[in-house]
């Protein structure tokens, strides 16, 4: 397969009729024409956003790998979307339309993941204390909350969510289904960190973490 060459496809990208036959708006998301470089490897072809929600999908293509990448950004937590990766222009210009609507849903506040049954079996469902966490704790926002959990890569589920969008910082609760444990990560000027304050084995312990801990923590970043 023939390598394209990423500035003759940029300056293409208006006369693409792939892209002016997107949706211009769906479940809420706005889409925008891009067509700008990130950094020296990525062209941004198109996004599609939701004002104020700071959820967005972009689609890309990189030529570090010769890939047409769809890239979803939720909070601060930019990953590719594996299920839809390819070499192939054509493949990639039939596949999104089909997609498209299933990725911003995924992507989307009330969006109810697959992984709700194994959050069942945890009692995260209807663990009381979730519900009870406060909306914001000094600069930091509550962004993701065990009622709306979101699934995440490398099996793990974000369970809570607490971010500084200005700076890029942020402390987030996962449950991961092949450990089968719960744990923390933390962002700082969106670098990920590893951390261990929160490690746990069961929702009580990580509860009884969250109680003592939070809030110092946060107010330490």
């Amino acid at each position: 397969m023939a390598k394209i060459d990423i500035k003759e496809l940029q300056e293409s990208l208006p006369q693409w009729e792939f892209l002016k036959n997107l949706p211009r708006e769906l479940k809420g998301f706005h889409y925008k024409d891009r067509g700008d470089m990130d950094g020296q490897h990525v062209l941004v072809l198109c996004s599609y956003e939701k004002p104020g929600s700071h959820r967005s999908l972009d689609l890309i293509y990189t030529k570090e790998t010769f890939d047409f990448v769809p890239v979803k950004q939720v909070g601060l937590h930019s990953f590719r979307d594996l299920r839809y990766i390819t070499r192939d222009k054509e493949e990639f210009t039939e596949i999104i339309p089909q997609v498209l609507e299933r990725m911003l849903s995924e992507i989307s506040e009330d969006y109810c993941p697959g992984c709700q049954r194994v959050l069942s079996e945890k009692g995260v469902p209807e663990w009381e204390y979730g519900r009870t966490l406060p909306e914001t704790i000094g600069r930091f926002q509550l962004f993701i909350t065990p009622e709306h959990p979101f699934e995440y890569i490398n099996n793990s589920i974000i369970l809570i969510d607490y971010a500084d969008f200005e700076k890029g910082d942020e402390l987030y609760f996962m449950y991961n289904r092949v450990r089968n444990e719960f744990f923390a990560e933390k962002k700082v000027d969106n670098i990920p960190k590893t951390i261990h304050d929160f490690d746990a084995d069961t929702l009580k312990q990580l509860e009884k973490h969250l109680k003592e801990k939070l809030v110092p923590y946060l107010e330490k970043m």
